[in-house]
This record gives C-alpha cells, structure tokens and sequence, in this order.
C-alpha cells in the first residue's frame, strides 16, 4: 500500500508526465504550421495574383458581380495577414486627428532623444480637457517623434465592454479596477455621530463592508463620504474620519453655451420641415428629373441640414458657425455657480466662503438614512502587469488628474505613478537594475472643441528617481513609502507644471492671451508653440508680481481692452493695424487690389468646396447635437470633441454610402463608383487646399521676420566694426 506522500508523488509525476506529452505535441505543431507560415509571408504577392486572375476569368464568364466579390474577399485575406490590427486601428484615428485639427506642434521633441535606449517610459499626461481625443494626440506624437506605442490604463469597466474592450486589448491597454465603477446599495439605513456608524433595519456591515471600504450618503443635496477603518459587527463601525463632503467655491464662471442649445426635438422638426417644404417649393416650380429624385431628394435634405445647423449655432452661441463664416467670438456671459446646498449660502454671505477653492464640512445623521458604498479594491494584479510592462522596456501613459475637467488650473495628482514607478524599481534591482524615466506631457489646446483647431504637445525634462527613495520605498515604514511617494509626485508636479499653461480662472487665462497678443510686434507671427510659451511666461510671471499696483492696473486696462473687441467683433491685430493711420494713395491701392485678390480667391476656393460642406451637413448637425446632450448629462465641455469625432466616424461611412446609393440610382453606376471611391480623396484634398494659401502667407511672414532679426544683426555688426576702426 502507497504511502499518502508516495501517492502524492505518483500522481505528480502523472501530472507532469502529460505536460511534458502536450508540450511536445504543441512543439511538432509549431514546427509543422511553421513552414507553410513562412510560405504564405514570403508569397503572399501569390494572393494578390490569383485575386486578379479569379475576377478576370469570372468577369468573362459573365459574372462580373461575383468576381469582384470573390477577388475582395482574397485581397481582406492578404490584408489580414500582412497587417497588424493595432497598427491600422492606429493609423485610422491618427488619420481622424489629423483631418481633426489643423495643427498638431511638438514642443521639447528634443528631449526625448535618450528614449532610444530601450528604457521603460511613462508619460504622465495633463490636463485632461479633451476626454478620448488627448490619449490619441499623445499616441501620434509619441509615434512620429520616438516610435513607440504607448499602452494607456484603461478602467476595468471599460475594458469588459465589447466595442471599447476590444479597441482597449488592440490598443494593450492595461485594465485599472476603480472603486467608484462598483457602487452598490447598503442594505437597510445608518446613523453617524463623528467616526461612529451605527445600522438600522437589518445592517450587513461584516458581509458588505471591509477595512477600506467607502461609506457614501446623499442627504440634503450634498455627497458625504468616509472610508472605514474598523468593522465591529453587522451593526457598529468605525470610519478613520468623519462623513464629510467638499463644497467648491467658483466667484465667477462662464454659463456654458450648450445649456441654452436646441433641444433635439426641435431639431428634428426644423429639418423636416424645411426638407419637406423643399421638396414641395421643387415639384410646385415643375422642374421634370424622370430618374433624379433620389438625389434632388438628398440635396433638400442637405440643405435644410446646413440651415438648420445654422440656426442651431446661432441660438447656441449667439453667432453662426464658426466653420462656416471663420472664426468667431463668443459673447462672454458671467454667472456664479456654487455646487453647494443652500444652506451654506449665508456663510458665504458672511465671509466664510470668500476664497474661491474648496471647503471640506463634516456631516452626522442623526435620522436612519440610506447609503451606498465603495468596496475595497485590491489593486495588487494591475500594478503586477504594470511592472512586467515595464520590465519589457514598454511604454505607459497616464492621466494623473483621474479625470476630465474644464478647469483652466490642474485638479490633484493622483499617487498611482509614483506607486508604479517604486514599486518596479524596487520589484526589480540587480546587477542591471531597471531604468524608467517619467516624462510630463503638457497638453494646450487653443480651441480644443473645433474643427481644425491647433494643439501644442509640449514636453518635459525626464525625471530620474533616485536610488534612495527606491530604498526608502523597500525597506521602509508605512510612513517612509508615504515620504518616497509624496517626494515623487512633488516632481511629476512641478515637470508638468512646467510644459502647461495654466491660470486660476477662464478670464485670467484669456487676459494672458490678451497680453502677449499686444506684446507681439506688428506683423510678427508665432508658431504654436511659441505662442504657448510666450503665454506661459506671462503666467508664470504674474505669480510673482500679482499684488503690485502698476500690474493690477494692467489686467484691469486688458480686461477692458478685450471687453471691447468682444463688443466690436474685432481682432487684436485689426485694431493694431488700422489704429490711427492714414493710408497714401499707393497704400490704398495695394489694399483695395489685396481685398480683390482675397475675394477672388475666396470665391475661387468656395465654389469647390461648398458642395463638401453641403454634402456633410446632416453629420455636422448630428455631431453637434448629440456632443451637446452629452456635455448637458455630465456638466462638462470636455466631451463635446470626443462625441463630435465618433459621431463623424460613424456618420460619415453611413451617409457616404446613402450618397452613394443616389449618385447609382439617379446618375448610374460609373457615377455612383466614381463617388464611393473618389470623393473621399476630393474632400480631404480641399480642406487642406483650402488652408494653402493660410501657410503660404504664414511661411512668408515668417521669413520676413527672420530677414528683420538677420538685417538688425548684420547692421550691429557693421557698427560694430566702425567702432572698432
């Protein structure tokens, strides 16, 4: 009879014995799938070959439908294995970014020359105003300037769900579990007196809550929170702190101008109106198109899509679209926003409140009231595929802030990176201990809700930690990890206050632009990132002489000042131009032969152009509106990009083929081919035509500045040398 050990041991070496038989059975299959794989690589071109031939030979046969399907169907084969999935999902939103913005400038590219060394990396991004649209700007950049992917953390939620999952596991987006993704109803109601949590009607604290865990009540319109420190039995608790809640305090603010949008509704009875009375103004006026209608049909529709987006943006911003007649100013509506209940409104009144920021206040329940709360997420498997990306050498960009905002100043850093960034150094050293160089990544958008808007990716100074705080971080106490992270963050900190362009409010960062706008000398232009950096160091340098009177006097005049071309609709440089001067007869004639030439060249370049806008009309609109309904279900603008871009990738493919369909239908297939293929190519082709002339001028400008600096330089010099003799 076997001994239990003896049996234990036998059935180990059965165990082990059917590995070593299925490992080998995988390794014969590798070995046999090998060759034909290394075949169908290096003959691929084969496919292509025998797609060409099979759509010849049907086609003669006379099934020319068929053929093409058939030599479509080798041709996806042939893409699927010569392609990588990631890299052409890349490819397209890079694509979709690129028809997006008009300019996409790279500040401190320089900086990330030693990144070629094969070091791990992680981009720490801020702020995050621009939702799905900043971590793909931030991909593109990184790709074009270092060739690297960057792997962004992705909430657990996210990742499960089928479309976003599967683009987050294309993506090797790395799945973050977040507490406020689980909120869950308590079972029956508590009381709270300071740190003590008392249940009534059938409390289940042992089996619902742990140390750790995040207590939530909603009561009297604020949000009360607490974790716990100590479960005592299913009816007493110990939080580590009182229930408390933050008000936050705004003294001014702008009323967003999707609050007094259309409704939907609206929306879509003015656009069937006027495509019905379109098409009733058509069939009254007794124009005959025997097989037209589809298209005349899709052209009513068009334009009352246009009108319609006109109106919407009229009512919305008080002005048309930006797109359609250039850029324009918004009217600037102040009004005071305090995300706080009404009974704070005294305090406020009385001082309490008179710092703009926010003020934390203690919450007891005396009354049974329902709760919610937050389970205790063990973070331990994430932060493992963390370190072992990092071990790889891997790329991983993060969002410190946690989340998206419309604020003009960052939000608090979250600690994640600096427990990433220890705890794979530490997981880590050896004889060739890991290296990980932190990069701060500054985003600055200049209109980032607007179609071919500019944004400037600045970066930072790569931060180093040292070998003393990865020590501290190892061997240390609780309160010494504390120290080494708390040290870390104080660095990515201060990296990516340093590549941002901050201010406290709205209005200070406007005035900022105001100021160096005025600060530019007459006829200079800058690139984006000089004007970035150029305001920036007015920001910069306003911290340190806020309180003197001659700056005060200063932002007050600016204000004014930008009060007043609101009220005009003017621009800066109109006003610097034209202020105080008397043109000669000569001067007058080459501005009335520029205002010529531009209007010919307007007209020139509408004519092309204007069917394209007509054509994506209905998508425009949709964008826009369903953009607004999500801004007004968050409170937040910092959607309104994201929604317009998935909304247009959407769109555009579907109603690309419905146009497709009537240009077919109504003007045959030669038509309807030449359509689906080449209009397209004819539209991006005119949007960046349309912006030529824009950089040629600009171009010009330019050089004319660089031709000033060196004219100025080579004359000190010859002065110079006259001193000299």
């Amino acid at each position: 009879m076997k001994s239990p050990s003896r049996a234990v041991h036998g059935n180990h070496d059965l165990d082990s014995d059917k590995d070593d038989k299925s490992s080998a059975r995988k390794l014969l299959k590798s070995k046999v799938l090998e060759v034909p794989h290394q075949v169908r690589k290096k003959y691929g071109f084969i496919i292509l070959w025998a797609a060409v031939g099979l759509d010849l030979v049907i086609s003669v046969l006379g099934y020319p439908v068929i053929g093409q399907a058939v030599s479509a169907l080798f041709v996806i084969v042939y893409l699927a294995d010569h392609i990588s999935i990631r890299r052409a999902l890349c490819s397209f939103w890079f694509a979709v970014i690129d028809v997006f913005f008009r300019e996409i400038s790279v500040g401190g590219d320089s900086k990330l020359l030693h990144l070629k060394d094969g070091r791990a990396v992680i981009f720490v991004c801020a702020p995050h105003v621009n939702q799905f649209i900043d971590p793909i700007v931030v991909m593109k950049t990184v790709a074009e300037t270092t060739g690297r992917h960057v792997s962004w953390m992705v909430a657990d939620i996210s990742y499960k769900r089928k479309v976003i999952g599967f683009f987050a596991k294309v993506l090797r987006g790395i799945p973050v579990a977040r507490p406020a993704d689980y909120e869950t109803a308590g079972a029956g109601f508590i009381t709270a007196e300071r740190s003590a949590v008392r249940g009534h009607g059938g409390t289940r604290f042992t089996q619902q809550l742990e140390k750790g865990s995040v207590i939530i009540v909603k009561k009297d319109g604020v949000k009360a929170s607490g974790k716990v420190g100590r479960v005592i039995d299913d009816e007493n608790l110990v939080l580590t702190a009182p229930l408390s809640y933050k008000i936050e305090v705004r003294k001014e603010a702008h009323e967003h101008s999707y609050m007094h949008a259309l409704s939907p509704q609206w929306t879509i009875a003015i656009v069937c109106f006027l495509t019905v009375s379109l098409i009733y103004l058509v069939s009254a006026m007794g124009y005959s198109f025997p097989n037209w209608w589809p298209a005349v049909w899709m052209v009513c529709l068009q334009i009352a899509c246009l009108v319609t987006h006109l109106l919407y943006a009229w009512i919305r911003d008080g002005v048309m679209h930006s797109a359609m007649v250039g850029e324009y100013f918004r009217d600037y509506h102040k009004a005071v926003h305090l995300s706080k209940p009404d009974d704070t409104k005294g305090e406020e009144q009385a001082g309490l409140l008179e710092k703009e920021g926010e003020v934390t206040r203690e919450l007891n329940i005396s009354d049974p009231t329902a709760f919610t709360f937050l389970p205790y997420v063990d973070q331990s498997e994430m932060f493992n595929q963390v370190h072992e990306h990092l071990q790889k050498g891997g790329t991983i960009g993060i969002f410190p802030e946690g989340g998206t905002h419309d604020g003009t100043n960052l939000l608090p850093l979250k600690w994640g990176v600096s427990t990433m960034v220890l705890g794979a150094l530490a997981k880590y050293e050896g004889k060739q201990p890991l290296k990980i160089s932190i990069i701060p990544v500054g985003l600055n958008y200049f209109a980032p809700h607007k179609f071919r808007s500019t944004v400037s990716v600045d970066f930072g100074d790569a931060i180093e930690i040292s070998e003393t705080l990865v020590e501290k971080y190892k061997n240390g106490s609780k309160e010494d990890k504390q120290e080494a992270n708390r040290e870390v963050m104080e660095l990515v900190m201060l990296g990516v206050r340093s590549c941002t362009l901050l201010a406290k409010d709205v209005e200070t960062l406007h005035l900022f632009r105001t100021l160096r706008r005025i600060y530019v000398p007459q006829g200079t232009r800058l690139s984006v990132a000089d004007n970035v950096a150029l305001t920036q160091g007015f920001a910069v340098g306003f911290d340190r002489v806020k309180n003197d009177p001659r700056v005060e006097a200063l932002m007050r005049g600016a204000s004014e000042y930008r009060k007043m071309l609101l009220e005009y609709r003017v621009r800066d440089h109109q006003v610097q131009r034209f202020q105080g001067r008397l043109f000669s007869p000569q001067q007058a004639r080459v501005l009335r032969w520029t205002i010529l030439m531009r209007v010919l060249t307007l007209v020139s370049l509408a004519l092309p152009i204007f069917p394209w806008i007509l054509s994506l009309a209905p998508c425009g609109l949709i964008g826009r509106v369903v953009s607004d309904i999500q801004a007004r279900k968050v409170k937040k603008m910092s959607v309104i990009g994201t929604w317009k871009v998935l909304m247009a990738s959407a769109f555009v493919p579907l109603i690309h083929v419905i146009y497709t369909a009537c240009c077919w239908s109504s003007f045959g297939r030669v038509a309807g081919l030449l359509w689906f293929f080449f209009a397209p190519l004819a539209f991006v082709f005119m949007i960046f035509a349309s912006e030529v002339e824009h950089a040629r001028r600009r171009k010009r400008r330019r050089w004319k500045d660089v031709d000033m600096v060196v004219g100025k330089e080579r004359r000190e010099a010859r002065r110079k040398r006259r001193v000299v003799k």
